[in-house]
């Protein structure tokens, strides 16, 4: 069977499997209620549900499903048959959409490397698109629950009780905010109502949701009272509403200015062969270069950039505010006792550069501890010193066999096209010299006798010149060899390897340094919506902030740890920890607030200069989100210029330069 005839028939499979999947999406009916949803499980009868039973049970396919599965659980607290259902949608689509790419990009070249890099290019789509999904449910819940802080609002206004406002809310919402409305209500109105606010905090799908149910919590706890003729509770609702809409304002303008440059960046790979094809027609004796060694390693230099740019590029527009990249691998090897042992004696012997990793892995809110850190660090050198070996004698095999299957430089391309029989009788003459006297420097005169007794060539000067041409094929066929100065190349690509998990660290840390303003703008929120609760302490207010924080959450959390021990102690520690100045500015104020003036007197000017901080903070994610646009299309740009540098301009110059030497030379000859 003939590689094309492959390629369609794969094609056709991919067709025929995303129109089923599109007409499965099409009849399927939305649950509209949480009756509705108990009705359809006990008929147990729908494609979603049936197919999620049976892929979570198959061998090869159940760990893939469970990890969707815990991706999803986390957006949508409902029973086992809707996730079950939600779980496979995000399973059938991202795993269809990458394996369009991986069709597409094995169609493009049909050599191994292009298949390895397709097999790898499709898993990182895959990825990235389910975490889209995640990303689209997340701010489908985030829209509802705006409208239900709305409903909840109203009645209260009718008959002034949390619960009942709540639970008469749950009708009006839309299914996903009905299931977390309905535990909220459970949760108020539970005996013990902090143990199960806890439970719920682990599952809750964005801070908001956890500011919500505390606050209920609060005023159930501490009662509802008037500031300046206003509901305290009702205001923080307001307040609590102002942050969603900026949230989601937010995230529009991200996907608005990102939502081609991931295109972009992909873009150059399906564009190699083309140009390819088309460089060849124009300039035939470019094919020395896409079909040599130069053709081998500058698409994988090109694969690895996008790949980079396309990772980067969904972390600068990504609102997820965890990051675990081979987290199964690490857990799987971290398991092992030899392998954790070793970490553990890595760390130790290495322990000041492990604390300040462990510093930062805790300022950019990442999930993996050191010893993870340095196995992925250890993962990515051993990987990338074993590919440049690879690639290194890869390499050679691939200029042996151009060497052994070459004419020669004395018979021209037009020649060879005219003559093919004789070409093909001066290639065999030289491949099977080549093969004979491989590893070996023979004298000219015994390669010309070679070639007379061969039969080959009788003519004494034909002879001769075909000796000259079969030497230099020597010459070039015994040094393709792995050298001591490749194995230094092996060993600085692996270092550089090394430090990628590091560097993807820090540009995560720039990342969020973009938004330190505005989480110190949601601080001055967080204690708007505190001030006026009778006993609210300092010691409460940070563990509200803990809450909401991303970028300073470490040090929050070490502040409170050290609470207990001396609270102005713990203060100044965070001040210096974070010298952020408007961060310290409000520390200073919760300094003042635990030592001498009530909260409400500390934090006044707070709700004076609202309209102001309310302005500046628009202003500045503004900025931020210019910063990002700007950062995303360098990025995004980036392998398209390398592509046209690489595979379209070096090449031309380089056979350009050559054929000016060529010229130069017979001008001389001829002068």
């Amino acid at each position: 069977m003939s590689n094309n005839t492959i390629i369609i028939i794969l094609a056709g499979i991919l067709v025929a499997a995303v129109l089923f999947l599109a007409a499965a999406l099409l009849t399927e009916r939305r649950v509209k209620s949480r009756n509705a949803v108990k009705e359809r499980h006990g008929s147990g009868k729908n494609f979603w549900y049936s197919s999620y039973l049976y892929f979570s049970r198959l061998f090869i396919t159940k760990n893939y499903i469970a990890r969707v599965r815990k991706r999803i659980q986390i957006m949508e607290l409902a029973d086992n048959w809707t996730i079950g259902r939600s779980t496979m949608k995000f399973a059938f689509m991202s795993f269809f959409s990458a394996l369009l790419v991986f069709v597409i990009l094995a169609a493009l070249g049909r050599d191994l490397y292009f298949f390895v890099i397709a097999i790898l290019t499709a898993v990182i789509v895959h990825d990235q698109i389910l975490g889209l999904f995640v990303d689209r449910v997340e701010n489908k819940i985030m829209v509802q629950f705006e409208r239900f802080l709305g409903d909840v609002r109203h009645n209260f206004h009718e008959h002034g009780m949390i619960d009942e406002a709540i639970f008469d809310s749950i009708e009006n919402c839309g299914y996903e905010m009905s299931l977390h409305a309905h535990r909220i209500y459970e949760i108020l109105t539970a005996n013990d109502v902090e143990e199960e606010i806890e439970k719920y905090n682990e599952v809750a799908p964005n801070k908001f949701f956890k500011t919500f149910i505390a606050l209920c919590q609060t005023i159930l706890r501490f009662d509802d009272r008037k500031v300046d003729d206003k509901s305290m509770f009702l205001t923080n609702l307001n307040y609590l509403k102002q942050e969603i809409n900026i949230e989601l304002l937010k995230r529009q303008k991200l996907n608005y200015l990102f939502k081609s440059l991931s295109i972009i960046a992909m873009a150059p790979i399906f564009t190699i062969k083309p140009m390819e094809m088309w460089a060849v027609a124009n300039l035939p004796e470019l094919v020395k270069y896409y079909s040599g060694a130069y053709g081998f390693v500058e698409p994988i230099i090109l694969f690895a950039l996008v790949i980079l740019s396309y990772q980067l590029i969904n972390k600068l527009q990504s609102n997820v505010q965890t990051s675990r990249t081979l987290s199964v691998l690490e857990d799987k090897l971290l398991s092992i006792r030899l392998v954790s042992k070793t970490m553990d004696r890595l760390v130790d012997a290495n322990y000041s550069k492990a604390s300040r990793y462990t510093e930062l892995l805790k300022n950019t809110a990442s999930e993996s501890g050191v010893n993870a850190f340095y196995l992925k660090r250890i993962i990515y050198g051993s990987a990338a010193f074993a590919i440049s070996l690879f690639v290194f004698f890869n390499v050679y095999s691939i200029t042996r066999y151009n060497i052994l299957n070459s004419v020669g430089a004395d018979m021209d391309r037009e020649t060879q096209s005219t003559n093919k029989e004789a070409a093909d009788e001066m290639r065999d003459l030289d491949r099977g010299i080549l093969l004979k006297y491989k590893g070996t420097t023979p004298a000219l005169e015994q390669i010309q006798k070679e070639i007379q007794e061969s039969g080959g060539i009788r003519d004494a000067d034909m002879s001769a010149s075909a000796s000259e041409r079969i030497y230099k094929k020597l010459v070039s066929y015994n040094n393709q060899y792995f050298k001591w100065w490749q194995l230094l190349i092996c060993f600085l690509i692996a270092f550089m390897a090394y430090n990628i998990p590091y560097l993807i660290l820090v540009f995560r840390k720039k990342i969020l340094q973009m938004g330190m303003e505005d989480e110190v703008m949601q601080f001055h929120s967080i204690i708007i919506m505190l001030m006026y609760i009778e006993r609210i302490s300092v010691d409460n207010i940070l563990q509200w902030m803990e809450q909401f924080a991303v970028i300073f959450k470490g040090s929050i959390s070490r502040c409170i740890n050290n609470f207990e021990h001396g609270d102005i102690e713990a203060l100044e520690q965070l001040k210096i920890d974070e010298p952020f100045l408007p961060f310290t500015r409000l520390v200073e104020n919760l300094q003042a607030a635990s030592d001498k003036i009530s909260v409400q007197q500390a934090f006044d000017e707070l709700i004076i200069e609202r309209g102001y901080y309310q302005e500046k903070r628009k202003q500045d994610n503004e900025m931020m989100i210019a910063s990002k646009a700007m950062y995303g299309k360098m990025i995004a740009f980036t392998p398209l210029i390398a592509t046209l540098l690489l595979h379209m301009l070096i090449p031309f110059l380089l056979e350009s330069m050559n054929q000016l030497l060529n010229y130069s030379e017979q001008l001389r000859d001829i002068l």
